[in-house]
């Protein structure tokens, strides 16, 4: 019999978006489009492993904000300021954004799919939230908007709803102002959200025949029942047949998590409907990101392969417990020595055998990380791809599926808009006519266009949701890249520790994080983290042979008492554990490394000799 561990779950070939909306600006925010932990959520999600709620069966956008403004579905258009700051503490599930203090942190956001704004269904908008830790000279406010807009570059109309915890307000606002405060607006108050918490907030958005929006808000305490208010619907703005063309999210001086967008056929109501609560179970815990990603690397090889190379090249540890529960720990695991035990060890009864090593050939202490440098990296030129078949009909009700390929290192191109000619949105742009005629009228707001990715190749699905047919005349998908001039730098940070080299040499380690860190401040951090932990190598307990202790996880720590043998009484954490039986015996040896390092060698009596032999001849 075999057993396989949870890591078998994430043999699937790993997948991760590739957004490009970071490079509208070089500002130090903008790194913070992703981060190794984010990719790590992403990975798990993909295999059903959750740390928050997961995207509903019919999202269009859902953003985790796990270490990272980018979405899991869906396309980060652009980010403004105060995305900096990532936090795991009075958070509603892993960890959340914390926007700016005095202004909104917004990231705009194309949906994966374009809804149209003649429809029998809603849009369901929804984040979890948590004040309990907001500044309290300092409003808390979230928001939702989207713009709407009946052809690629027609006048924009935009909707939205924003909510203000300081005074419990909640007010929606249509309109075309792209100050969405300046615009029309229906309102209304809910005390509660004046008091510290937690809370669910949604918003269920539909358009009526004419296209007059209607907003029903819903906030859910974190242990309370759905509170839907009524509904606010604004006659007399209706926005035209159209389509959407973004979404966005703003957050300040609070803490918001999984804000997410999905299509209904009605309201949800119950409390499972509207937070999904009981559809989900949390099955990996992850620590607070550290360092931040502009770009995503390509990646390839299974999920796990990746989640490997990431942990290798951040020097974090990934690991699934004996619970089945996955757990991602950074580098400063190691950095503070504990002082108590899990689990002691003693030759007397659980202790066989052990083998004890100094480590001095482990000694680094001249390190240094090669990592590239994004901070200079702007958008410069945009990538297009082109499907230009012969027109093809799409019936009412109908959807038409297009697979086109891209170039493997292509960005991710986003939905296109609808045109209403054939120059407008260029080039992000999709045609649809009313025949087979390239001089035939464009139909607007009648087909739902959605576009994914999945390695080199992207698949367009257009949904006629009108009553009559229509005609697919080709699109056009862009994405931005950036040319030679303003490629990342590949770039160096050495840490050293002159102690050590007085000591034992120059000992020099190179470690190469393989795009995973992209700024200085996170090349020093591991640098100096390298130099820190082989400067003076603690001691190395191999083969430690054990009576089998199920309590006994990877990162434990371990008082090991020898009194028999290695005369030895330490702590140690647990780096290795492998369980074997056979015969009916079941083994367990583990490898552990010392908390603490045995000093630096005194070489008592000794008298190191010199580099060359004294009186020998010179050189020839």
């Amino acid at each position: 019999m075999s057993a396989l561990d949870g890591a078998e779950r994430l043999r699937q070939p790993a997948r991760v978006p590739r957004p490009d909306g970071a490079f509208s600006s070089g500002a130090s925010w903008a790194n913070w489009a992703a981060s190794p932990v984010w990719v790590v959520d992403h990975l798990l999600r993909a295999a059903g492993i959750h740390t928050a709620p997961p995207p509903r069966p019919t999202s269009i956008l859902h953003v985790p904000f796990h270490g990272g403004t980018a979405p899991s579905i869906g396309y980060l258009e652009s980010m403004g300021a105060g995305w900096d700051l990532w936090t795991k503490d009075v958070v509603p599930f892993e960890s959340a954004a914390e926007g700016g203090l005095d202004y909104l942190a917004t990231a705009v956001y194309v949906p994966e799919l374009l809804p149209v704004t003649r429809r029998s269904d809603g849009l369901w908008f929804e984040v979890w939230t948590d004040t309990r830790r907001n500044w309290p000279l300092q409003e808390s406010l979230i928001q939702f908007q989207s713009s709407w807009e009946a052809s690629a570059g027609g006048t924009t109309h935009y909707t939205a709803l924003r909510v203000n915890f300081s005074t419990g307000a909640l007010v929606a606002y249509c309109g075309t102002n792209a100050d969405v405060t300046k615009n029309a607006s229906v309102s209304w108050t809910w005390n509660p959200l004046k008091t510290p918490g937690c809370f669910h907030i949604g918003v269920w958005l539909t358009f009526s025949a004419t296209g007059a929006p209607s907003f029903v808000p819903v906030v859910t305490p974190r242990d309370g029942s759905p509170q839907a208010l009524n509904a606010g619907t604004f006659s007399n703005f209706p926005v035209p047949t159209g389509a959407m063309v973004t979404t966005s999210f703003g957050v300040q001086n609070m803490r918001a998590e999984c804000f997410q967008v999905s299509q209904h056929t009605a309201r949800p109501t119950t409390r499972a409907e509207v937070t999904q609560t009981g559809t989900w179970q949390r099955t990996a815990s992850l620590d607070t990101p550290v360092f931040p990603l502009r770009a995503i690397p390509n990646v390839s090889g299974s999920a796990w392969d990746v989640i490997t190379e990431i942990a290798r090249a951040t020097l974090a540890t990934a690991e699934f417990d004996s619970d089945g529960y996955f757990r991602w720990r950074n580098h400063t695991r190691w950095t503070t020595a504990p002082t108590t035990p899990h689990v002691t060890v003693t030759s007397r009864r659980e202790l066989a055998k052990l083998t004890a090593t100094e480590e001095i050939d482990a000694c680094r202490n001249h390190c240094t990380v090669k990592w590239q440098n994004w901070a200079r990296v702007v958008a410069s030129n945009i990538d297009t791809v082109r499907d230009s078949p012969s027109p093809i009909a799409i019936a009412a009700g109908a959807t038409l599926t297009r697979s086109i390929p891209v170039d493997d290192d292509m960005l991710d191109p986003r939905a296109p808009r609808t045109a209403a000619t054939d120059g407008a949105g260029s080039p992000n742009r999709i045609s649809i006519r009313a025949t087979t005629a390239t001089t035939s009228a464009a139909v607007l707001g009648a087909v739902e266009v959605r576009v994914t990715r999945a390695g080199g190749m992207v698949t367009l699905t257009a949904r006629n949701r009108s009553a009559a047919t229509v005609y697919y005349h080709g699109a056009s998908l862009l994405s931005l890249w950036t040319s030679d001039a303003n490629k990342p730098v590949p770039s160096l940070w050495s840490a050293w520790n002159t102690n050590s080299q007085a000591l034992y040499g120059v000992q020099t380690y190179e470690h190469d994080v393989k795009g995973w860190i992209q700024d200085s401040v996170s090349g020093r951090a591991l640098a100096e983290a390298l130099r820190n932990a082989g400067s003076f190598p603690p001691p190395l307990l191999q083969q430690v042979e054990i009576l089998p202790d199920p309590r006994i996880e990877l990162g434990d720590v371990v008082r090991v008492v020898d009194l028999t043998g290695a005369q030895i009484r330490t702590l140690a954490w647990v780096i290795g554990i492998r369980t074997s039986g056979s015969d009916g015996h079941v083994t367990q040896i583990l490898t552990l490394r010392g908390t603490a390092t045995n000093g630096t060698p005194a070489d008592t009596g000794l008298t190191p000799d010199p580099p060359t032999r004294p009186g020998a001849p010179p050189p020839l």
